[in-house]
């Protein structure tokens, strides 16, 4: 549904050329929601822009379900970008028009007719939930309220794709947590592709089935969410999990235990999380292991478990070919 190609996009400032995107490569399936997460000035929303090109890219190819949209003429590049709806962290209503209004406006601007464009916005603000409030102003909106009537203007064009920029950002997390809810329905129930960028690791964990780790402009790491909150390989997809997992130990503590034995961290994913393998290492391996940290986390397509053990005397390779054989990725924390 979404591709990009070798997208490269440039900048061209006194202090030089800024090569804000390098040479990204992307591709998401129809009815999937993928997720680009990085720290500020990684490229994100540059990145997301060129999806609709909003902004140009430089070099490459942006192709949405079949159609190539750098080799379009203006008018055709205005009739495809019907079809793909954005969403933005401030939100982007019109101050002196209704909740309804904020919907049916941009409807009458494509020649939508009044009767057709009323019937959208009743719609579409049903299902955000918003119905009752449509006669309201945006001052008399919360956060929260004020991005589900940019959803449902979004959605009231009908597009098969859904480009969602630092939607959340701007909430806190209870209203956070409802937008993104929102999100997976919209996903599941009308069939929308979504790609969003975020800072934020939950938001990643909650609904993405696909996620890309941007940094200085690049695609560092990618790979299912389930992949990456279990096998992590670069050090900033690392940081982003000690956030939500507890990964990260003090130094002080490594160092003290690791002169007694060494530290293992265990990754459960799926069924292997019920399953009481710590307690079978006593009994198997006449070890008691000294639990450090321990947590689950429910991902949108699995549940991942993340424990960290001490174990006393030298490294026994026997206990750690015992747990890979049992579904566990094990690590060693030095």
């Amino acid at each position: 549904m979404i591709q990009l190609r070798n997208v490269v996009k440039t900048f061209d400032t006194k202090q030089g050329v800024v090569e804000a995107v390098k040479d990204v490569n992307l591709h998401v399936k129809k009815g999937e929601i993928h997720g680009v997460i990085g720290y500020s000035g990684a490229g994100k929303s540059t990145l997301i822009r060129c999806v609709n090109l909003l902004e140009r890219p430089t070099s490459g190819e942006v192709i949405i379900n079949g159609i190539e949209l750098t080799s379009l003429k203006l008018p055709q590049l205005r009739e495809v970008r019907q079809n793909i709806g954005m969403i933005f962290q401030s939100f982007n209503l019109l101050k002196t028009a209704t909740v309804f209004e904020n919907i049916t406006i941009p409807l009458r601007l494509l020649n939508i007719s009044n009767e057709e464009a009323n019937e959208r916005a009743e719609r579409y603000l049903e299902i955000v939930g918003l119905s009752e409030r449509k006669n309201a102003y945006p001052s008399q909106l919360s956060g929260g309220q004020k991005q589900r009537v940019a959803i449902a203007r979004a959605l009231s064009q009908e597009p098969e794709v859904l480009l969602s920029d630092e939607s959340t950002s701007a909430l806190d997390p209870e209203t956070t947590d409802s937008i993104l809810d929102l999100l997976l329905k919209i996903n599941k129930e009308l069939g929308i592709t979504i790609l969003l960028i975020t800072h934020e690791m939950n938001v990643i964990q909650k609904i993405c089935d696909h996620v890309y780790v941007m940094e200085r402009g690049q695609v560092i790491e990618e790979g299912t969410t389930i992949e990456l909150f279990t096998k992590p390989k670069n050090p900033t997809t690392q940081k982003f999990l000690n956030a939500v997992s507890q990964r990260q130990l003090a130094p002080a503590l490594i160092e003290q235990l690791t002169l007694e034995g060494y530290i293992l961290r265990l990754t459960f994913v799926g069924d292997a999380t019920g399953d009481p393998l710590i307690a079978s290492l006593t009994e198997k391996f006449h070890v008691k292991p000294n639990i450090l940290s321990a947590n689950i986390i429910e991902l949108k397509n699995g549940i991942v478990g993340n424990l960290v053990i001490h174990l006393e005397g030298q490294r026994d390779e026997k206990i750690v070919q015992y747990l890979t054989a049992n579904g566990v990725y094990v690590e060693e924390v030095l």
